[in-house]
Protein backbone atom coordinates (compact mmCIF):
# COMPACT_ATOMS: atom_id res chain seq x y z
CA UNK A 1 0.00 0.00 0.00
CA UNK A 2 2.87 2.50 0.63
CA UNK A 3 4.43 1.86 -2.81
CA UNK A 4 1.10 2.70 -4.21
CA UNK A 5 0.48 5.82 -1.91
CA UNK A 6 4.18 7.16 -3.08
CA UNK A 7 3.31 6.55 -7.16
CA UNK A 8 0.08 8.47 -6.33
CA UNK A 9 1.86 11.68 -4.34
CA UNK A 10 4.53 11.49 -7.41
CA UNK A 11 1.73 12.12 -9.76
CA UNK A 12 0.42 15.34 -7.34
CA UNK A 13 3.89 16.24 -7.22
CA UNK A 14 4.41 16.57 -11.11
CA UNK A 15 1.11 17.43 -12.12
CA UNK A 16 1.62 20.68 -9.00
CA UNK A 17 4.79 22.08 -10.54
CA UNK A 18 3.11 24.11 -13.52
CA UNK A 19 0.78 25.85 -11.59
CA UNK A 20 1.79 29.33 -10.79
CA UNK A 21 -0.06 32.80 -10.87
CA UNK A 22 -0.83 33.91 -13.95
CA UNK A 23 -3.99 35.31 -16.19
CA UNK A 24 -5.67 32.81 -18.04
CA UNK A 25 -8.77 33.16 -20.92
CA UNK A 26 -11.25 30.71 -21.80
CA UNK A 27 -13.39 30.98 -18.79
CA UNK A 28 -16.06 28.90 -19.99
CA UNK A 29 -14.00 25.74 -18.86
CA UNK A 30 -14.09 27.16 -15.42
CA UNK A 31 -17.76 26.98 -15.29
CA UNK A 32 -19.47 23.48 -13.35
CA UNK A 33 -21.73 22.45 -16.18
CA UNK A 34 -22.79 19.43 -14.90
CA UNK A 35 -26.01 19.18 -11.55
CA UNK A 36 -24.65 16.56 -9.76
CA UNK A 37 -20.93 18.48 -9.21
CA UNK A 38 -22.07 21.67 -8.55
CA UNK A 39 -24.58 20.32 -5.89
CA UNK A 40 -21.84 18.78 -4.17
CA UNK A 41 -18.99 21.88 -4.20
CA UNK A 42 -17.13 20.87 -7.05
CA UNK A 43 -15.70 18.33 -4.36
CA UNK A 44 -15.99 15.04 -6.96
CA UNK A 45 -12.38 14.57 -8.17
CA UNK A 46 -12.52 11.14 -6.57
CA UNK A 47 -15.79 10.48 -7.21
CA UNK A 48 -16.95 7.63 -9.95
CA UNK A 49 -20.20 6.37 -11.08
CA UNK A 50 -21.47 9.45 -12.85
CA UNK A 51 -21.09 10.66 -16.08
CA UNK A 52 -19.64 14.10 -14.85
CA UNK A 53 -16.84 12.78 -13.99
CA UNK A 54 -15.38 12.84 -17.91
CA UNK A 55 -15.28 16.85 -16.95
CA UNK A 56 -12.97 16.53 -13.42
CA UNK A 57 -11.27 13.28 -13.39
CA UNK A 58 -10.92 11.00 -16.82
CA UNK A 59 -9.24 8.26 -14.25
CA UNK A 60 -12.60 8.04 -12.71
CA UNK A 61 -14.22 6.57 -15.70
CA UNK A 62 -14.00 3.15 -15.53
CA UNK A 63 -16.43 3.09 -12.40
CA UNK A 64 -19.21 3.87 -14.74
CA UNK A 65 -20.14 0.23 -15.65
CA UNK A 66 -23.13 0.68 -18.34
CA UNK A 67 -23.65 2.72 -21.40
CA UNK A 68 -25.21 6.22 -20.43
CA UNK A 69 -26.03 9.35 -22.45
CA UNK A 70 -27.09 12.28 -19.90
CA UNK A 71 -28.26 16.09 -21.19
CA UNK A 72 -27.75 18.88 -19.13
CA UNK A 73 -29.10 22.47 -19.20
CA UNK A 74 -27.90 25.31 -16.96
CA UNK A 75 -30.23 28.73 -16.04
CA UNK A 76 -26.98 30.63 -15.11
CA UNK A 77 -26.09 34.29 -14.37
CA UNK A 78 -27.28 37.43 -16.52
CA UNK A 79 -29.43 35.18 -18.96
CA UNK A 80 -26.13 33.35 -19.95
CA UNK A 81 -26.98 30.00 -21.06
CA UNK A 82 -25.33 26.96 -21.21
CA UNK A 83 -25.67 23.09 -22.06
CA UNK A 84 -23.70 19.79 -22.28
CA UNK A 85 -24.23 16.15 -23.66
CA UNK A 86 -22.00 14.00 -22.68
CA UNK A 87 -21.65 10.05 -23.93
CA UNK A 88 -20.14 7.22 -21.91
CA UNK A 89 -19.49 3.90 -23.08
CA UNK A 90 -17.51 1.19 -21.28
CA UNK A 91 -15.21 -1.40 -22.47
CA UNK A 92 -13.14 -4.90 -22.22
CA UNK A 93 -10.60 -4.88 -19.37
CA UNK A 94 -11.50 -2.54 -17.14
CA UNK A 95 -11.85 0.88 -19.39
CA UNK A 96 -14.22 3.40 -20.42
CA UNK A 97 -14.70 5.77 -22.88
CA UNK A 98 -16.26 8.83 -23.30
CA UNK A 99 -17.24 12.17 -25.52
CA UNK A 100 -18.56 15.06 -24.17
CA UNK A 101 -19.38 18.64 -25.72
CA UNK A 102 -20.76 22.01 -23.71
CA UNK A 103 -21.76 24.74 -24.87
CA UNK A 104 -22.31 28.59 -23.03
CA UNK A 105 -24.18 31.06 -25.09
CA UNK A 106 -24.54 35.03 -23.85
CA UNK A 107 -27.82 36.24 -25.16
CA UNK A 108 -28.03 39.37 -26.55
CA UNK A 109 -26.01 42.09 -25.14
CA UNK A 110 -26.09 45.73 -25.57
CA UNK A 111 -23.21 46.88 -27.82
CA UNK A 112 -21.19 50.20 -25.99
CA UNK A 113 -18.28 52.01 -26.81
CA UNK A 114 -16.07 54.82 -24.64
CA UNK A 115 -17.77 56.96 -27.40
CA UNK A 116 -20.91 55.99 -27.00
CA UNK A 117 -21.92 54.58 -23.59
CA UNK A 118 -25.28 54.08 -23.89
CA UNK A 119 -25.30 51.94 -27.09
CA UNK A 120 -27.57 53.76 -29.20
CA UNK A 121 -27.76 52.60 -32.54
CA UNK A 122 -24.90 50.15 -31.96
CA UNK A 123 -26.92 47.14 -31.89
CA UNK A 124 -26.26 43.84 -30.04
CA UNK A 125 -23.84 41.14 -30.00
CA UNK A 126 -23.52 37.74 -28.26
CA UNK A 127 -20.53 35.58 -26.75
CA UNK A 128 -20.61 31.71 -27.40
CA UNK A 129 -18.03 28.99 -26.45
CA UNK A 130 -17.92 25.29 -27.02
CA UNK A 131 -16.15 22.62 -25.69
CA UNK A 132 -15.50 18.98 -27.01
CA UNK A 133 -13.84 16.86 -25.41
CA UNK A 134 -12.82 12.93 -25.93
CA UNK A 135 -11.79 10.71 -22.73
CA UNK A 136 -10.76 7.57 -21.71
CA UNK A 137 -9.81 5.34 -18.83
CA UNK A 138 -8.70 2.15 -17.45
CA UNK A 139 -7.59 0.39 -14.72
CA UNK A 140 -3.55 0.52 -14.77
CA UNK A 141 -2.54 -1.58 -11.63
CA UNK A 142 -4.89 -3.02 -9.19
CA UNK A 143 -6.87 -0.68 -7.17
CA UNK A 144 -4.77 2.34 -9.54
CA UNK A 145 -6.86 4.03 -11.95
CA UNK A 146 -6.19 6.14 -15.09
CA UNK A 147 -7.16 8.66 -17.53
CA UNK A 148 -6.67 10.93 -20.20
CA UNK A 149 -9.21 13.74 -21.66
CA UNK A 150 -8.70 15.75 -25.03
CA UNK A 151 -10.43 18.47 -25.77
CA UNK A 152 -10.74 21.66 -28.10
CA UNK A 153 -12.20 25.16 -27.42
CA UNK A 154 -13.50 27.41 -29.37
CA UNK A 155 -14.88 31.17 -28.28
CA UNK A 156 -16.31 33.89 -30.60
CA UNK A 157 -17.58 36.84 -30.56
CA UNK A 158 -18.81 39.89 -32.83
CA UNK A 159 -15.63 39.24 -36.18
CA UNK A 160 -13.51 37.88 -33.66
CA UNK A 161 -12.80 34.05 -32.51
CA UNK A 162 -10.66 32.28 -30.17
CA UNK A 163 -9.29 28.39 -30.18
CA UNK A 164 -7.56 26.19 -28.09
CA UNK A 165 -6.50 22.40 -27.19
CA UNK A 166 -6.04 21.25 -23.41
CA UNK A 167 -5.45 17.93 -22.31
CA UNK A 168 -6.99 16.47 -18.91
CA UNK A 169 -5.07 13.83 -16.59
CA UNK A 170 -6.64 11.99 -13.70
CA UNK A 171 -5.89 9.27 -11.49
CA UNK A 172 -7.97 7.17 -8.71
CA UNK A 173 -6.48 5.25 -5.87
CA UNK A 174 -9.20 2.94 -4.20
CA UNK A 175 -8.27 2.13 -0.48
CA UNK A 176 -9.36 -0.45 2.22
CA UNK A 177 -10.69 1.70 5.09
CA UNK A 178 -9.56 -0.85 7.81
CA UNK A 179 -6.38 -1.31 6.12
CA UNK A 180 -5.51 2.42 6.38
CA UNK A 181 -6.59 2.41 9.53
CA UNK A 182 -4.47 -0.26 10.88
CA UNK A 183 -1.52 0.40 9.00
CA UNK A 184 -1.51 4.26 9.57
CA UNK A 185 -3.14 4.75 13.00
CA UNK A 186 -2.26 1.42 14.47
CA UNK A 187 -5.71 0.60 15.05
CA UNK A 188 -8.17 -2.48 16.06
CA UNK A 189 -8.89 -4.54 13.13
CA UNK A 190 -12.53 -5.22 14.45
CA UNK A 191 -13.78 -1.97 14.11
CA UNK A 192 -15.73 -0.64 11.34
CA UNK A 193 -13.96 2.18 9.27
CA UNK A 194 -16.42 2.54 6.95
CA UNK A 195 -16.66 0.40 3.09
CA UNK A 196 -14.76 2.60 0.49
CA UNK A 197 -12.18 4.92 0.28
CA UNK A 198 -10.75 6.48 -3.00
CA UNK A 199 -7.77 9.35 -3.47
CA UNK A 200 -8.26 11.13 -6.37
CA UNK A 201 -5.86 13.53 -8.49
CA UNK A 202 -6.44 15.76 -11.89
CA UNK A 203 -4.88 17.77 -13.85
CA UNK A 204 -7.21 20.17 -15.64
CA UNK A 205 -6.77 22.14 -18.98
CA UNK A 206 -3.30 22.02 -19.53
CA UNK A 207 -2.73 23.29 -23.09
CA UNK A 208 -2.96 26.45 -25.35
CA UNK A 209 -4.55 28.60 -27.36
CA UNK A 210 -4.28 27.99 -31.12
CA UNK A 211 -5.46 30.65 -32.47
CA UNK A 212 -5.97 34.07 -30.31
CA UNK A 213 -8.48 36.72 -30.22
CA UNK A 214 -6.52 39.91 -31.78
CA UNK A 215 -3.37 39.48 -31.02
CA UNK A 216 -2.63 38.07 -27.42
CA UNK A 217 -3.26 34.02 -27.48
CA UNK A 218 -5.07 33.40 -24.19
CA UNK A 219 -3.79 31.21 -21.50
CA UNK A 220 -5.81 28.02 -20.69
CA UNK A 221 -7.45 28.01 -16.63
CA UNK A 222 -4.88 25.50 -15.55
CA UNK A 223 -6.09 23.59 -12.50
CA UNK A 224 -4.86 20.89 -10.03
CA UNK A 225 -7.33 18.96 -7.92
CA UNK A 226 -6.42 16.69 -4.82
CA UNK A 227 -9.11 14.74 -3.05
CA UNK A 228 -10.73 11.96 -1.31
CA UNK A 229 -14.08 10.58 -1.20
CA UNK A 230 -15.48 8.23 2.15
CA UNK A 231 -18.58 6.34 2.15
CA UNK A 232 -18.66 5.36 6.01
CA UNK A 233 -21.89 3.15 5.56
CA UNK A 234 -22.02 1.62 1.90
CA UNK A 235 -23.28 3.99 -0.85
CA UNK A 236 -25.89 5.28 1.99
CA UNK A 237 -23.36 8.73 2.54
CA UNK A 238 -20.90 9.84 0.53
CA UNK A 239 -18.41 12.11 2.27
CA UNK A 240 -15.84 14.28 -0.32
CA UNK A 241 -13.05 16.84 0.64
CA UNK A 242 -11.32 18.06 -2.61
CA UNK A 243 -8.24 20.67 -2.99
CA UNK A 244 -8.16 23.10 -5.64
CA UNK A 245 -5.08 25.32 -7.14
CA UNK A 246 -5.73 27.20 -10.47
CA UNK A 247 -3.19 29.16 -12.36
CA UNK A 248 -4.32 32.50 -11.68
CA UNK A 249 -6.36 31.72 -8.26
CA UNK A 250 -5.06 30.97 -4.57
CA UNK A 251 -5.65 27.31 -3.24
CA UNK A 252 -9.09 26.42 -2.36
CA UNK A 253 -10.88 24.04 -0.33
CA UNK A 254 -14.55 22.08 -1.83
CA UNK A 255 -16.69 20.02 0.44
CA UNK A 256 -19.59 17.59 -0.61
CA UNK A 257 -21.74 15.30 0.91
CA UNK A 258 -24.74 12.99 -0.42
CA UNK A 259 -27.12 10.85 1.20
CA UNK A 260 -29.25 8.09 -0.59
CA UNK A 261 -32.56 6.64 0.29
CA UNK A 262 -33.41 3.32 -1.09
CA UNK A 263 -31.19 3.45 -4.58
CA UNK A 264 -33.68 6.26 -5.76
CA UNK A 265 -33.42 9.47 -4.14
CA UNK A 266 -30.10 11.27 -3.31
CA UNK A 267 -30.10 14.32 -1.57
CA UNK A 268 -26.88 16.76 -2.26
CA UNK A 269 -25.01 19.74 0.32
CA UNK A 270 -21.64 21.35 -0.93
CA UNK A 271 -19.50 23.84 -0.59
CA UNK A 272 -17.30 25.72 -3.44
CA UNK A 273 -14.47 27.47 -1.56
CA UNK A 274 -13.84 28.97 -5.06
CA UNK A 275 -17.43 31.12 -4.89
CA UNK A 276 -17.38 31.31 -0.60
CA UNK A 277 -15.39 34.75 -1.12
CA UNK A 278 -18.11 36.80 -3.85
CA UNK A 279 -19.71 39.83 -1.84
CA UNK A 280 -22.03 42.00 -3.13
CA UNK A 281 -23.87 43.15 -0.05
CA UNK A 282 -26.95 40.87 -0.64
CA UNK A 283 -28.81 39.19 2.22
CA UNK A 284 -27.65 35.90 0.01
CA UNK A 285 -23.91 36.68 1.32
CA UNK A 286 -23.43 34.01 3.88
CA UNK A 287 -24.70 31.76 1.47
CA UNK A 288 -21.64 31.99 -0.87
CA UNK A 289 -20.32 29.04 -2.40
CA UNK A 290 -22.88 26.61 -0.89
CA UNK A 291 -24.51 24.35 -3.11
CA UNK A 292 -27.66 22.10 -2.80
CA UNK A 293 -29.21 19.39 -4.92
CA UNK A 294 -31.04 15.77 -5.42
CA UNK A 295 -30.80 13.03 -7.76
CA UNK A 296 -33.89 10.43 -8.86
CA UNK A 297 -33.14 7.44 -10.00
CA UNK A 298 -35.95 4.79 -11.22
CA UNK A 299 -35.00 1.64 -13.72
CA UNK A 300 -32.77 3.02 -16.38
CA UNK A 301 -33.46 6.60 -16.34
CA UNK A 302 -32.49 9.56 -13.47
CA UNK A 303 -32.77 13.11 -13.01
CA UNK A 304 -30.31 15.74 -11.15
CA UNK A 305 -30.91 18.96 -10.30
CA UNK A 306 -28.58 21.31 -8.13
CA UNK A 307 -28.91 25.11 -6.98
CA UNK A 308 -25.99 27.46 -6.50
CA UNK A 309 -27.05 30.67 -5.55
CA UNK A 310 -25.07 34.04 -6.45
CA UNK A 311 -24.91 36.75 -4.19
CA UNK A 312 -26.64 39.66 -5.83
CA UNK A 313 -26.07 38.39 -9.15
CA UNK A 314 -28.50 35.68 -9.81
CA UNK A 315 -29.72 32.13 -8.99
CA UNK A 316 -28.08 29.53 -11.17
CA UNK A 317 -30.52 25.98 -11.33
CA UNK A 318 -28.65 23.03 -13.36
CA UNK A 319 -30.85 20.37 -14.63
CA UNK A 320 -29.39 16.83 -16.17
CA UNK A 321 -31.27 14.03 -17.64
CA UNK A 322 -29.78 10.30 -18.06
CA UNK A 323 -30.17 7.04 -20.00
CA UNK A 324 -28.64 4.27 -19.50
CA UNK A 325 -28.61 2.18 -23.18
Amino acid sequence: MIKKIIILTGFILAAALPVRAEDSGFSFLRVPVKALPASLGEATVAMGGDASCILYNPGALPYCNAKKISAGYVNYIADIQIGNVTYIHPLKERSTAGLSLSYLNSGDIKQTTLLDPTGAGLGDFSYSSFVLQASYGRELLKDIYAGASLKGIYDQTLDYSAAGGAVDLGCIYQLDPATVAQKIFMAKKKRNYGTSLKLGLSVNNLGMAAKAFVATKEKMPLTVRAGMEYRPFSDRLVILLAGNKAVDNPFKMNFGTELNFMKHLSLRLGYNGSLGNIQNGSDLDDFAGLGAGFGIRYKKYSIDYAYTPFPGLGHPMRLDLSLEI
